[in-house]
């Protein structure tokens, strides 16, 4: 279900330094805004230039992830240290724990690495920078076009990671002390296979699947809030781990 990796959060500093253009500058962003807005979601492939996308790939590569779950009493994290002192028999208790709130409910298990934190805490490593610079102008008004809506002014990041035995229930983003206007998910996967799950999959009222979206490298998903989506299960033969920046823009 885990996969403690005890890596430290080195990363080159000048990984990214001097590149100016961040973004992708031969894409039909109008064409794609109208997709957006026509269908309530669209996945870009090769959004960010090749330098931005591989930088990114070896921050995360780098990160001591931390395991985040719901139990009983809400929200859980558990960092790397305390999932390798973990038993064997604890750990067989966590898992058995988040599939028993899975089966009556909204549940998700996967790795993360909080870049709202990591800016919060003064960090200045590759990717709290990249953070800081989703929330400036050269990101946000990017989104404003695409989407059509001007209230769009704050992010919110985290990493992810969805290794074997990972998954996110049906849900649809929504949450009442927030005003997020789209959810989207930055793509840094270089070998994966849909029957390893972790596929994007938008869902009907009855459950019915419409759309799936697979991690491309270096693609962004992006839909409107509410939609009803889920995360497939990542299955124990899986050979690889589903990396991603993912979050919300919202109307801070």
């Amino acid at each position: 279900m885990w996969h403690p990796t005890g890596r430290s959060m080195r990363v080159h500093t000048a990984d990214m330094e001097g590149l100016m253009d961040y973004l992708n500058p031969t894409l039909d962003y109008a064409a794609l805004g109208r997709t957006l807005r026509t269908e309530g979601r669209v996945l870009i492939r090769d959004f960010f230039s090749p330098q931005v996308a591989d930088a990114l790939d070896r921050a995360l590569q780098a990160i001591d992830w931390e395991l985040v779950y719901r139990d009983l009493n809400g929200d859980r994290r558990l960092t790397g240290e305390q999932l390798r002192a973990l038993t064997p028999q604890q750990r067989m208790q966590l898992t058995e724990g988040i599939h028993s709130v899975a089966r009556e409910g909204f549940q998700f298990s996967f790795f993360s690495d909080s870049l709202v934190r990591a800016v919060h805490d003064g960090r200045e490593d590759l990717l709290a920078r990249f953070m800081r610079w989703m929330g400036g102008e050269d990101f946000l008004s990017r989104m404003r076009e695409l989407s059509g809506d001007a209230t769009i002014n704050g992010v919110y990041a985290q990493a992810t990671m969805y290794s074997r035995g990972n998954f996110l229930t049906t849900h649809d983003d929504h949450v009442d002390r927030e005003d997020r206007r789209l959810a989207y998910v930055i793509n840094l996967t270089r070998r994966w296979r849909p029957d390893w799950g972790g596929m994007l999959h938008f869902t009907a009222e009855d459950g019915s699947v419409l759309d799936t979206y697979y991690p491309h490298f270096n693609s962004l998903s992006l839909f409107t809030v509410p939609q009803r989506h889920f995360v497939s299960y990542v299955p124990p033969f899986a050979m690889a781990e589903r990396q991603a920046i993912t979050g919300w823009l919202i109307a801070a």
